[in-house]
């Protein structure tokens, strides 16, 4: 993942305009400086209402203002908001309403996912995987579920989709079993980082060099290549509004994608994010994207900044 600058995090809300189902538009109206922090991976739960990932800030996504911290918390987060449980890539576990510290695993992870059909939350690097259930906040197992995998999603019926970051490859995994069940070859996608899924219509949004790569999920069929400036280190879908997000780094944009049909799909936003943002999330509910950059002249000094983007 991307260490820069210094950071920003963009917020984007969904335009209120009567043109907003045909052709949303989003825009930068909030800044909150967060900072020396580290950040890698972002996620929004929709339940408690907060954004994890910024260090170890935590961001209430209705007022966009910092409203805790998680000790040890920092780059990428597993949120399981069915058992009031987070997992932090270090190992941290942690309470979603206090943000208390309950327990630690043994796991240092780099892409982490939780998956509700089984309640276990998985974190990878390299060749190791961590398998943690969520109900008990124990390990169950570290194992092998591929090798070099960058993003992951979970399709809700037990089964994890990983990209395999320098082949251009998904895999796809059953939660249950630990066993890789299918890899999708995705020609020409070189470097694979970001993953979102349209769970509904099984569409996978595939964070390739210079493309977002629309694949059919049960198959693995190439639906759609949307040309984009920059591959994202992690990408976004927004179920209720039918987009799908790109954060650019190459020229400080947003690209807006629109599933016009799980066959056809349509670029209608490209939005500049203020700075180099390589990840996004968004939130289902306000239909706000959030996304950082680093911002600052040299690693040490570069700090972590929330941007919020509205109509």
């Amino acid at each position: 993942m991307l260490h820069l600058r210094g950071a920003a995090c963009a917020v984007l809300a969904l335009a209120a305009s009567p043109l907003a189902a045909q052709r949303p538009h989003y825009h930068v109206v909030k800044r909150i400086v967060l900072g020396r922090a580290r950040a890698d991976y972002i996620i929004v739960d929709p339940v408690g209402r907060r954004l994890y990932g910024l260090g170890d800030n935590v961001i209430d996504v209705d007022r966009d203002t910092v409203i805790g911290s998680v000790a040890g918390g920092g780059g990428g987060y597993a949120i399981a908001a069915d058992l009031n449980r987070g997992l932090v890539r270090t190992g941290v576990v942690f309470d979603l309403k206090t943000l208390a510290v309950t327990g630690h695993v043994d796991a240092k992870g780099d892409g982490i996912r939780y998956d509700p059909f089984t309640h276990r939350a998985f974190t990878w690097a390299d060749k190791d995987a961590w398998v943690v259930d969520m109900r008990t906040g124990t390990l169950v197992t570290k194992t092998s579920i591929g090798d070099g995998l960058e993003s992951g999603v979970a399709d809700g019926t037990g089964k994890l989709f990983l990209n395999v970051e320098d082949s251009g490859f998904v895999q796809r995994v059953d939660a249950t079993t630990l066993k890789i069940e299918a890899t999708y070859r995705v020609p020409a996608c070189g470097r694979a980082q970001g993953l979102a899924m349209d769970n509904a219509t099984r569409r996978l949004f595939m964070a390739c060099d210079t493309e977002m790569v629309v694949v059919n999920a049960d198959n693995g069929s190439v639906v759609a290549r949307i040309r984009v400036p920059s591959r994202a280190d992690q990408n976004a879908f927004d179920a209720g509004t039918k987009l799908a997000f790109n954060a650019n780094r190459a020229d400080s944009t947003l690209t807006v994608v629109h599933e016009d049909a799980p066959d056809k799909f349509s670029v209608v936003d490209k939005v500049p994010t203020g700075g180099a943002a390589r990840t996004c999330a968004v939130d289902d509910k306000t239909h706000k994207v959030y996304v950082f950059y680093y911002e600052g002249a040299t690693r040490e000094t570069a700090e972590l900044v929330l941007a919020v983007l509205a109509p």
